[in-house]
Formats: structure tokens, sequence, C-alpha cells
């Protein structure tokens, strides 16, 4: 997992030709779900001015290529 700003994760994903999350069904079961790459960029362009906390904390991601040469970007 590696930590990107804000700019350096929209070009991670931009990137990436597969992306999965990770999505809480319930209190005890986490289920890897994949992701639509535009509604993913299109909500991270839209923060205009991000907060501290935001630039702080960061965004995290697992950025892979595969044996068959997919880019995968897989995020918390």
């Amino acid at each position: 997992m590696k930590r990107y700003s804000l700019k350096e994760f929209i070009e991670v994903v931009e990137n990436a030709d597969i992306i999965y999350g990770q999505i809480s069904l319930n209190a005890g079961v986490r289920v890897t779900a994949r992701l639509k790459k535009k509604t993913l960029l299109t909500s991270l362009k839209s923060i205009k001015k991000p907060s501290l906390y935001q630039e702080e904390i960061g965004y995290y991601g697992d950025f892979q290529i595969d044996d068959k040469g997919h880019k995968i970007l897989k995020v918390p």
C-alpha cells in the first residue's frame, strides 16, 4: 500500500485498467468489489480544495500489473 497526494492519486486512477475496493456488508463481512473508473475520477476531481486533514492522511492504494499486463489498483 502506498500513500499518494490527491494529484498523484488521480493520475494513478487514470492509468489503471481495473479498480477494486473494499465494501462492508455488515460489521463482520467485507468483500472486494469492482469500482467504475469514471465515477471515481468524477468524485476525485470534484474535490476543489482538499482539507488539511485530507492532505495529511493522503490517499492509499496498491497499484500492480498482473501477468496478463492489466494495471490493477486496489483501494482499501
